[in-house]
């Protein structure tokens, strides 16, 4: 099996696809994530399957001078990461689902294009509600649009657009479902071709 850094899909070859569209696109959803994270104006933040650092690089640029932390259970990312300039956040590699922290560790958690991959999202947003002190960020893609923009594309045609590392598919209304069952929605709004959600721990 290919690692991280040899798939012909995923996060790496996502962020380094030469596509102007796809740069703009990806610049976009960075900018609306860097926004909100001004918003909560937090201490600290986890970025909870940071992958290779992409988020946590864009807040450093965007000038975001707080203590972040990256967790994500594939090293290979990790060092990818490391070894291309971020240095200013500690990487630990460690599964979504059993981050090791204490309850409470951090005013934010970010969890960015991750809960589609699991088999059990409900289960990873509350590892992650349990994190935080305050706030979740979590992105998705937002379906079906972001399956018909792979097959108008070309893209994953046999499986009719659906990427063949995503085991979930969020609709806006799917996503309003995993989050009203464990946690109070502040916002929910998107950035084609995905979706982000703002929530707060209920009281």
């Amino acid at each position: 099996m290919l690692g991280s850094t040899g798939r012909r899909h995923g996060n790496l070859q996502k962020h380094l696809n030469p596509n102007p569209l796809q740069r703009y696109l990806l610049r976009r959803f960075h900018r609306r994530v860097v926004e909100l994270v001004r918003q909560t104006q937090p201490s600290c933040l986890l970025d909870a399957g940071c992958g290779q650092g992409f988020t946590l690089r864009a807040l450093q640029q965007a000038g975001l001078n707080i203590p972040t932390t990256g967790a994500d259970l594939d090293g290979e990312s990790l060092a990818w990461g490391r070894s291309h300039g971020l240095t200013r956040s500690p990487l630990v590699m460690a599964d979504v689902l059993r981050l090791p922290f204490a309850d409470g560790s951090f005013d934010l958690v970010l969890c960015l294009e991750v809960l589609e991959h699991l088999a059990d999202p409900g289960r990873g947003l509350s590892e992650l509600l349990r994190l935080t002190r305050r706030y979740v960020l979590v992105s998705v893609p937002h379906e079906p649009w972001f399956r018909l923009a792979n097959l108008l594309r070309g893209k994953h045609v046999a499986a009719l657009g659906n990427d063949p590392e995503h085991v979930q598919q969020f609709s806006a209304a799917a996503l309003r479902r995993l989050v009203a069952a464990q946690a109070e929605l502040l916002w929910h709004g998107t950035s084609f071709p995905w979706q982000i959600a703002l929530l707060a721990r209920r009281a």
